[in-house]
């Protein structure tokens, strides 16, 4: 069976190679055995792929678990846990004007009574360190089904009216805009919640991941713990609902 494997961020660099289209050996059928195929495979793989808890999987773009089965001809991504996109959803290199956005967003549509809104930026300090630069990096085509899914989600729970997130990818200074969320609905209550919630889930759930150059060297950020936990109190809060 042929299938196209791709690595991402860290492990890109740790394996010395970003794709490779290989035919996997006949019992290899689903993640799990892929995984440990590719772990004792000659070179770097052993250490590259480990802690499994470091690495996630996914197939024809759709996040993988274990027993995930792999068809013919898929294509199959590794890359670390992610550290970060009717609603409309951008991820590109060029800066954006958020004022721009907001009034485009809201224009003509008397039903609009709040917006809230969330721009990121680029710090010039992280972990005590001084950051000379960023670099953002994405899965194209995996990143915006995962910030699609994640607007729809919040248009699920809240009663919005438009959402609108832009992400940009590439190299960025300090204070450079990193990523601009927008909501509209009938009420701040939604608005505001929507747009808290949007963030925590892109932070956690999005393919998204990034390379600090420092005095020191360069360094790729790790998922953060405290990340995870804002994500999941919207999980319980929806359980509580429930």
């Amino acid at each position: 069976m042929k299938v196209k494997l791709l690595y991402f961020a860290r492990l890109r660099e740790a394996l010395g190679v970003d794709r490779e289209e290989i035919t996997l050996p006949e019992h290899v059928r689903d993640v799990a055995g892929l995984t440990d195929w590719l772990r004792s495979r000659p070179g770097p793989f052993a250490q590259a792929l480990v802690p499994a808890s470091q690495v996630r999987v996914a197939v024809n773009r759709e996040m993988a678990e274990p027993k995930t089965p792999i068809p013919e001809g898929a294509e199959i991504a590794f890359f670390p846990p992610v550290t970060g996109g009717a609603g409309r959803v951008r991820v590109q290199a060029e800066d954006f004007d958020a004022g721009l956005e907001i009034s485009r967003l809201k224009a003509g549509n008397p039903k609009i009574g709040a917006v809230a809104s969330f721009i990121g930026l680029v710090r010039d300090v992280n972990e005590g360190e001084r950051i000379n630069q960023m670099t953002l990096e994405h899965y194209p085509g995996m990143t915006e089904n995962a910030l699609d899914a994640i607007v729809k989600e919040a248009q699920a729970r809240w009663d919005l009216i438009d959402v609108l997130v832009i992400h940009r990818v590439g190299t960025l200074a300090p204070t450079d805009q990193i990523v601009l969320v927008v909501v509209a609905s009938a009420h701040r209550g939604d608005a505001f919640r929507a747009c808290e919630f949007l963030m925590d889930y892109l932070k956690t759930r999005a393919p998204f991941w990034k390379k600090e150059q420092t005095p020191a060297g360069t360094r790729w950020v790790e998922a953060r713990v405290s990340d995870d936990a804002l994500a999941s109190r919207w999980d319980e809060a929806e359980k509580g609902r429930a």
